[in-house]
């Protein structure tokens, strides 16, 4: 027999027998039921209604048991990690108060909100990943690193130039790392770094680009490598001179260093 009793506050349904359901109907029909082993049913549940944490929740697909927006898939597919605007494929963000660029279909855009972006175009023609928390952007394989992009714009790795430099007519025509050109004296310039490097045993490099006539040629050669600068000795030699080489002024001359 099923029996319905209140007793001081609490009211008590309950479906005699086993296999049972408390059936809840409006105007002949069935709207919910709760069965005989506790599961609940609804043809409709009202979500504004439903306030809290609801126990045991499991999901087959993503959720959000956090008290923040994780993550946003719009209706134009596209997906933001921490951003809950997200205006390209993929825009991730962290936390606010820094200074971002959104991209897609290779136009930027600006606002507030993160310190490091990924931005995938949406014809997939352009990758940009940015960090703007004056960080670097760390390239790892196998748990080493292998090239780290600065916050300055230096690439460092063993297989990119720490420093490179263009001496144009003893002043600095162009160059990588290099804050200045110190002239010594005749051939002799002093390549002053932007940046230090980790130790003086690097590779450096010299190179003459270009010829001083047929019975004339230019030696290039560095020495006493520091970690903030190194010096270049330029000398030439002509046929016709019976000293040999002797130090010269070059118009033009290049050198290039790897290592640390």
């Amino acid at each position: 027999m099923s029996t319905i009793k209140s007793q001081d506050e609490d009211l008590t349904l309950n479906a005699h027998g086993s296999g049972n359901d408390i059936k809840f109907q409006s105007n002949g029909v069935e709207k919910a039921s709760i069965s005989g082993a506790g599961l609940f049913t609804s043809t409709t549940i009202d979500a504004t209604k439903l306030t809290g944490t609801i126990p045991n929740f499991t999901s087959t697909g993503i959720d959000d048991n956090a008290d923040a927006t994780a993550m946003t898939i719009d209706s134009s597919e596209n997906v933001g990690i921490g951003a809950t605007s997200p205006t390209n494929k993929l825009h991730t963000h962290g936390a606010a108060g820094n200074t971002y660029q959104q991209f897609t279909n290779n136009t930027t855009g600006s606002g507030t909100g993160d310190g490091a972006v990924i931005g995938l175009a949406q014809d997939d023609s352009m990758l940009r990943i940015e960090n703007r928390e004056n960080s670097h952007i760390r390239f790892n394989t196998n748990g080493s690193e292998r090239m780290r992009i600065t916050n300055d714009g230096r690439g460092l790795s063993q297989f990119t130039a720490k420093v490179w430099v263009h001496i144009d007519s003893g002043t600095l025509a162009d160059g990588h790392n290099v804050s200045s050109i110190t002239d010594n004296g005749t051939g002799e310039y002093q390549v002053n770094f932007a940046n230090n490097l980790a130790n003086d045993n690097y590779s450096s490099t010299t190179s003459n680009p270009y010829r001083n006539g047929s019975s004339r040629r230019a030696l290039v050669n560095t020495y006493n490598p520091n970690v903030n600068n190194i010096n270049i000795a330029v000398f030439e030699y002509n046929h016709s001179n019976s000293n040999g080489f002797y130090a010269y002024d070059l118009d033009k001359c290049t050198m290039t260093i790897f290592g640390d």
